[in-house]
């Protein structure tokens, strides 16, 4: 979606089926006497309408924070829903605000045209898929706005206390305990509705309410852990932990090097990195390096021997939480980052020494 990728978590084939299987015998008593095929698509609208509805959820939030600089890095629908991940972090309360409260406003728009469609006279089948597309995003705009992490409304509730403190630690810190509070009323309600009717709880209602709470328990820790993080990192330099490199240009000759610079062939030399003009494209692996015989070192190149740097390994932010969020995005791809300022190579610095200076286990 405009070069974003669009990433469908597995768990949703688990969510297409729990649909159909639930909404498959309601449609087949509303529909009364249509045919099997008509049935099957009109119950097939239901998970489109589910898919949809979260997907535009999540468009919301990158198009509305593509304004305010941080485009989407990439758009994921899970079982729970989904999540937009970001380049970078949103500089202001404002901005978290209005991007928070984008997604939910897309499902109030959603809601509010499909409702008006059911106005029209049209075939049951179609009116059955956009009256659950009413609710459908009804629901989803709603339970967002709950004002908890993970959930938007907790991102709308860190960016007020944030307005409020100047500081965002202590709006993470209210938002992740009102994550918690949320999930704690689910359960209440979950068991509580039902005793005060004098009645049992229904079982497949606290399954759900289960599951559903202990994600969002879970986030709000999470968002917990990383307000710490965040607040440990406002302080961190990234210059003073990286270590030395020696640039030499793509193409070179491993028997070059070894006559320029042989203690790169050390363990603990510096890291060579290559480079095409002033851009580091790759970075040489040292066992790889050792193991070429010395009759092939003058005919091979450095590139057999080196790893292609990513764009998330490249780190160009130096100090405080952007750093530390760009050397967390780098660890899916490496244990260390090349540090870049201004264009400048500063050297490689490694994730377990960042996790070290933030006071986290390595």
């Amino acid at each position: 979606m405009a070069g974003v990728p669009v990433v469908l978590s597995p768990s949703w084939l688990l969510v297409a089926g729990l649909i159909l299987l639930i909404y498959f015998p309601f449609v087949q008593r509303v529909l009364g006497g249509a045919d099997a095929v008509t049935i099957a698509l009109t119950t097939l609208g239901f998970v489109v309408v589910l898919f949809v509805s979260v997907l535009l959820h999540e468009l919301a939030h990158g198009m509305t924070a593509a304004r305010y600089g941080s485009p989407a890095r990439e758009y994921v629908v899970t079982f729970w829903g989904g999540h937009t991940a970001f380049d970078r972090d949103l500089s202001s309360p404002g901005a978290s605000a209005v991007v928070s409260a984008a997604g939910p406003a897309a499902n109030l728009v959603l809601a509010a045209a499909a409702w008006a469609a059911t106005r029209a006279d049209l075939p049951t089948p179609l009116w059955i898929v956009l009256w659950g597309a009413t609710i459908t995003n009804a629901l989803v705009a709603g339970f967002n706005l709950l004002p908890g992490l993970p959930l938007d409304g907790g991102r709308v509730l860190e960016a007020l206390v944030w307005k409020v403190t100047g500081r965002r630690y202590p709006g993470t810190v209210a938002a992740a305990w009102g994550g918690r509070v949320v999930a704690g009323g689910l359960a209440v309600w979950a068991l509580g509705v039902p005793l005060l009717q004098g009645r049992s709880p229904d079982l497949t209602t606290i399954i759900w309410v289960a599951l559903l709470a202990s994600v969002l328990w879970s986030g709000a820790s999470q968002a917990l852990a990383s307000a710490k993080v965040h607040r440990a990192a406002e302080g961190l330099d990234l210059r003073p932990l990286a270590r030395p490199v020696l640039l030499v240009p793509a193409g070179t000759a491993v028997a070059e090097l070894d006559v320029r610079a042989p203690e790169t062939r050390e363990a603990d030399g510096p890291t060579v990195v290559l480079m095409r003009g002033e851009v580091p494209v790759a970075v040489v692996d040292v066992e790889a390096l050792a193991a070429i015989p010395p009759q092939h070192r003058a005919s091979t190149p450095l590139d057999a021997v080196a790893r292609t740097l990513y764009r998330e390994m490249v780190v160009g932010h130096v100090t405080g939480p952007e750093a530390v969020a760009a050397v967390a995005r780098a660890q899916r791809h490496t244990s260390e980052v090349l540090l870049t300022q201004d264009r400048q190579v500063l050297g490689m610095v490694r994730v377990a020494d960042v996790a070290r200076a933030l006071g986290r286990p390595a």
